[in-house]
């Protein structure tokens, strides 16, 4: 082999190793383009999936702020429906009571029903009775009679201004409330109840008792109140 071709053969030696070294290079390049791009879609997706957290979370922040605040503002206008209810229906109550106790036949039952839970309740000497007025002479003598068949010494009576409708029968420190003014006297528990009526959650089982008249006091608010007193034994 001469010279001529000795470098010929050098030159294409060294052609084959720049070949080599610069695809070796080119793959290397490759790779680390590929390899930084990877990382790059890698952050650029985890970047995208906290901005979409962070939106969700702030989206349903805003929903749970709205359904809050509308729900405070049912609450309002039901809280203010339910006081307007109550301040027409609260002397309503009240006058119903009293015309009750204006109506014979109501205020029969109303007396009887006093004189029932009485006896039950209270002892069975020294009694005393006040009562509104409008309460006739026939049916305070029929009222005694009753109570002296139950072996009640006769007790007391005196009328009481104060009271606009029932009676009041205390005994040995013990006191039976069947006034107007004692029927009514739990007003939050009353009104509790004048509003689970009207909304029909208590349904008209009450009412009907209600307006079937003063079964006395206990009767006439059955589902409303119930009498102050003290059980003392008999």
């Amino acid at each position: 082999m001469n010279i001529e071709e000795r470098e010929r053969a050098l030159l294409k030696l060294v052609q084959d190793e720049r070949d080599r070294a610069c695809r070796q290079l080119l793959a290397e390049a490759d790779a680390r383009a590929r390899a930084l791009i990877q990382d790059a879609y890698r952050r650029e997706r985890a970047a995208l999936h906290q901005r979409i957290v962070a939106e969700r979370s702030r989206a349903e922040g805003i929903l749970r702020a709205a359904a809050a605040e509308q729900a405070t503002a049912r609450r309002r206008r039901g809280e203010q429906a339910d006081a307007r209810l109550l301040a027409a229906a609260w002397p309503r109550l009240q006058a119903q009571l009293a015309e009750r106790w204006a109506q014979p036949e109501q205020r029969r039952r109303w007396v009887e029903t006093t004189l029932e839970q009485a006896l039950a309740r209270l002892p069975r000497r020294g009694w005393t009775i006040r009562h509104a007025g409008g309460w006739p002479q026939a049916e305070r003598d029929a009222a005694l009679a009753r109570l002296a068949r139950a072996g009640i010494e006769p007790p007391a009576l005196r009328a009481d201004g104060d009271l606009a409708a029932g009676l009041i029968v205390a005994a040995g420190g013990a006191v039976l409330d069947m006034s107007l003014e004692g029927l009514l006297r739990d007003r939050a528990r009353i009104e509790a109840r004048l509003l689970a009526m009207a909304k029909g959650r208590d349904g008209y089982r009450a009412q009907g008792r209600a307006a079937a008249g003063p079964t006395g006091a206990a009767d006439a608010t059955a589902g409303i109140n119930q009498p102050d007193s003290q059980e003392v034994p008999a």
